[in-house]
């Protein structure tokens, strides 16, 4: 058990640090900061809700019926995108605010992926026993037609990854390092709340998870001041839960 405890000095080193250099005070960019985040929530929310969809739908009549759902699911992703990273950044712009410090850097060597990599491995067994509930499978896949084929399961899956680079840009790039100044670590504080939100449509559990998620994915994403860790972890498990879901419905597409 070694490990864990230099884990949780480390951790605690971390916040001291941090801490130490902050300010505790929430200046007029910080409540910018707010705001702006109230805001990219509700385009985000409201932004690709079917209404919103059938209103663009019929105006640009480019989609046949048989991917009518997946015409729905890619717009609401592009909600997603203009809240979760074009709102923030139009402000992050007109505030002079030099972007490339928002978590966007590529990580230099495979090291990085390391913690990671620990994370996925308990949190992939927990899919797999969480898959055979019953309330798990009623919402997963969200595209109802993923298992018609592999061409609709891809493109899914293709259009949820830009949904979870847009939402870790947000929670674990854009509030985090925004907050970081005045709070430090604790500006994960912050981000857990709405973060544990969103996710209330989903099942208790996932909601649950969410905050233990949020307190790993945020502690790493400030200390190594990158997301792409985050992204591919959320789409991975994401996958992992479309593909079992489809499995214990019989429904994956047959190669």
């Amino acid at each position: 058990m070694n490990w864990i405890r230099e884990i949780w000095r480390q951790v605690r080193v971390d916040y001291q640090e941090a801490e130490a250099v902050s300010t505790g005070k929430i200046g007029r960019f910080e409540w910018g900061v707010f705001l702006v985040a109230a805001l990219s929530l509700m385009v985000m929310n409201f932004g690709g809700t079917s209404t919103m969809f059938l209103m663009v739908a019929e105006r640009v009549d480019i989609i046949s019926d048989n991917y009518w759902e997946l015409g729905h699911l890619v717009f609401w992703v592009v909600a997603c995108v203009l809240g979760y990273v074009v709102t923030p950044l139009l402000y992050l712009k007109m505030t002079n605010q030099e972007i490339g410090k928002y978590y966007l850097k590529a990580p230099s060597d495979l090291s990085y992926f390391k913690p990671y990599l620990l994370f996925l491995i308990p949190t992939s067994l927990l899919v797999v026993w969480v898959s055979f509930w019953q309330d798990f499978q009623l919402i997963y896949p969200f595209y109802s037609l993923a298992g018609r084929s592999w061409f609709d399961l891809i493109c899914w899956e293709l259009a949820y990854g830009v949904q979870f680079f847009a939402l870790e840009f947000f929670f674990r790039g854009f509030l985090l390092e925004s907050l970081r100044k005045a709070f430090g670590y604790g500006a994960i504080a912050f981000m857990i709340i709405p973060y544990c939100m969103i996710h209330f449509p989903k099942t208790a559990a996932e909601s649950l998870g969410s905050v233990v998620a949020g307190l790993i994915l945020g502690y790493l994403a400030m200390k190594t001041r990158s997301i792409w860790g985050g992204v591919f972890l959320h789409w991975l498990i994401a996958m992992e839960m479309d593909v079992l879901s489809l499995i214990q419905k019989g429904q994956l597409p047959k190669l």
